[in-house]
């Protein structure tokens, strides 16, 4: 790499970035640990250089913003806007649309899931992942760890705020929030049973 160069390469916490020298140190999102400087953040590799008197130092850091793109890297804690793609018994697929309020381009694919006991908060053992949510719906979610590669991820719904803002019903028709625990079709009425996200103006539908 060089001066203030930037890898299009995705890192996750816990990734070895590069060996360390007294030519080379750890900067913001990196830490060293035995000679190597490790990833402390998921995000984009930048090295930068930075002159010392007599030489160059090449500092390592990581950040969630790539230079030069419009979007940000899914990241632990944050809040995330995802589209189920398909569900089972235990879990749903969901596909990631946006990350915090930065919408994630078109080649940047993100995979998700969660998880039956993440949907609630309370009554974990209880719940019917079908009448929570369904293929098609978007969701509001936090993400509570990386899955098992670092372009996945683990979703909770379980925060009054997250759940269901748009849905998809049995028949294809688009839905709204009629409650907290309902979705109706815009033009047949019909209700199905949702884990509804408590956002303001909840009518606005997100496409």
């Amino acid at each position: 790499m060089t001066s203030n160069s930037v890898s299009s390469k995705i890192v996750i916490p816990g990734d070895v970035l590069f060996p360390s020298n007294e030519n080379r140190r750890p900067g913001k999102g990196t830490y060293e640990l035995h000679g190597s400087i490790y990833s402390s953040l998921a995000g984009f590799v930048f090295v930068k250089e930075e002159k010392q008197r007599d030489r160059t130092i090449e500092v390592v850091e990581v950040r969630r913003n790539e230079i030069g793109h419009d979007h940000v890297v899914p990241y632990i804690g944050g809040v995330v806007t995802a589209r189920v793609s398909s569900i089972g018994q235990r879990f749903a697929k969901c596909t990631l649309v946006c990350v915090e309020n930065t919408p994630l381009p078109g080649g940047a694919e993100f995979g998700a899931m969660l998880r039956r006991e993440d949907i609630r908060a309370t009554d974990k053992d209880k719940i019917d992942l079908a009448r929570c949510v369904s293929p098609g719906d978007v969701i509001l979610a936090r993400v509570i760890s990386f899955g098992d590669n670092q372009t996945s991820f683990l979703l909770s719904t379980a925060e009054d705020e997250l759940g269901v803002v748009s849905a998809i019903s049995e028949s294809g028709e688009r839905m709204m929030p009629v409650d907290w625990e309902n979705m109706q079709g815009i033009k047949s009425g019909l209700k199905e049973a949702r884990k509804v996200a408590r956002v303001p103006k909840m009518n606005q539908l997100i496409g």
